[in-house]
C-alpha cells in the first residue's frame, strides 16, 4: 500500500500537479507528499540499477 501511495505521489507530480494538489489528493501535508514521491524515485532507480547488467565487465 505504501509503495502505491509513493507511486501515486510521483505520478501526480510528473503530471504537472503542484505539491499542494498532490498533498490534498493523498490527504497529507506537502512535505510528506514530496518525500513519498522522492522515495518512489529512489526505490525505482535502485531496482533499475540492480537489474542492469554491466556492459564492459571483463
Amino acid at each position: 500500500m505504501d509503495e502505491q501511495l509513493h507511486e501515486l505521489a510521483w505520478q501526480l507530480s510528473q503530471a504537472g500537479h503542484d505539491w499542494s494538489a498532490v498533498a490534498e489528493e493523498l490527504g497529507c501535508d506537502v512535505s510528506l507528499a514530496q518525500a513519498m514521491a522522492e522515495r518512489y524515485r529512489e526505490d525505482t532507480d535502485a531496482r533499475a540499477q540492480q537489474a542492469q547488467f554491466r556492459l564492459f565487465d571483463v
